[in-house]
């Protein structure tokens, strides 16, 4: 099996398990989850009761969304490079995707630490999202160098 193959394998599981973590993370850690997704709520700016319920509620939709965004976005991202033959666009695609998580988890991490919190899951994300973009940006550059798309 090539190098390109096998790299593209790794990527789609991590894919995949970033979109099982996800899921986890809404059921188990609802606060990193909103942390993670909730990216306009102005912390702390509320002067009423309704305005604080208001945000509350917009809260929970952006979690919920963003929740589920991203599950379907690694879900699909996951099969797509297990399965897919043209490697250069999947793993393009793939990049963009984890450089978007990459700078919504150091977010959250960095909320989480003006608060003096510590999220090890949000840390396993980030670690995971650098392999991603890692393997991704290997693979294509391998496959650049034998000068082919297709497997």
């Amino acid at each position: 099996m090539e190098l390109s193959v096998k790299l593209r394998i790794i990527a789609g599981i991590l894919c995949l398990l970033i979109a099982v973590l996800r899921v986890v993370q809404f059921f188990f850690d609802l606060n990193g989850a909103f942390v993670y997704s909730a990216i306009n709520i102005p912390w702390g700016e509320y002067v009423s009761f309704v305005e604080a319920i208001g945000g509350a509620i917009i809260g929970i939709v952006l979690t919920i969304g963003g929740t589920g965004l991203a599950f379907f976005a690694y879900l699909i991202s996951g099969v797509v490079i297990i399965a897919g033959r043209k490697l250069t666009l999947i793993t393009l695609g793939c990049n963009i995707i984890s450089d978007i998580s990459i700078i919504l988890c150091i977010r959250a991490i960095y909320i989480y630490t003006i608060f003096g919190l510590f999220n090890i899951l949000l840390t396993i994300f980030l670690i995971i999202y650098i392999a991603i973009f890692s393997i991704c940006i290997v693979s294509y550059i391998k496959i650049r160098k034998e000068g082919s798309n297709l497997d």
